[in-house]
């Protein structure tokens, strides 16, 4: 059970990295999920595109495409492969969260650190809805409940075994090699333990 609940935990917050903005959309830019303003950098435009095309492909289940967009070190915590299969298996069942009514609160400006890479914090609300994995389970749903309670307000059907969570979560944009890439704020804590998480930010996560 505590396997289930991690799994469902980790697709809730890198779906939750992933929404989709109710924004005026400005006409012929080719980002259909985030506006372009007119005073925008080039690498502001860059980051926004790449953020469209993450949000695009969580919104569609592109679940290769979802993970090419995923901070690369992430996968030094749970392998790539693991992380495609373990969507896969969660889309196949049907308990894959799911996120819809999403506002980009904040985009902050871009910053430097270590060696000239670039970083910038994405701030959201949402709301993320799931299906129980075993609706015959009472102990097992009042447990994820429970893990669920600690991201938000959660409203639970018992009729149709869904737990329905409005929460503001944070995401961590990087850019380091190979384009901008994206890590939920959550994730990124624990990452700190692990070494792997670039240490002149650390101090953002506390």
């Amino acid at each position: 059970m505590k396997n289930l609940l991690l799994t469902l935990t980790i697709l809730l917050a890198i779906t939750a990295c992933t929404p989709e903005p109710k924004v005026k959309i400005v006409p012929k830019v080719t980002t259909p999920y985030v506006t372009m303003e007119k005073n925008d950098t080039k690498e502001m435009k860059r980051l926004k595109t790449s953020l469209s095309h993450y949000t695009e492909a969580t919104i569609k289940n592109d679940i290769h495409k979802l993970v090419s967009f995923i901070y690369p070190k992430a996968f030094t915590i749970i392998p790539k492969e693991k992380m495609i299969s373990m969507f896969t298996k969660a889309f196949q069942s049907g308990n894959i969260p799911t996120v819809k009514d999403v506002k980009h609160l904040d985009i902050s400006d871009i910053k430097a650190y270590d060696n000239g890479y670039n970083y910038s914090i994405i701030t959201s609300s949402m709301t993320t809805t799931i299906k129980s994995p075993k609706p015959q389970d009472k102990e097992f749903e009042a447990s994820m409940l429970n893990t669920l309670s600690s991201r938000g307000t959660v409203d639970f059907n018992e009729n149709n075994h869904t737990f329905t969570v409005q929460h503001t979560n944070k995401t961590i944009a990087l850019k380091e090699d190979n384009g901008w890439k994206f890590v939920g704020f959550k994730q990124a804590k624990k990452y700190i333990d692990r070494g792997i998480f670039p240490i002149m930010l650390i101090d953002k996560l506390q």
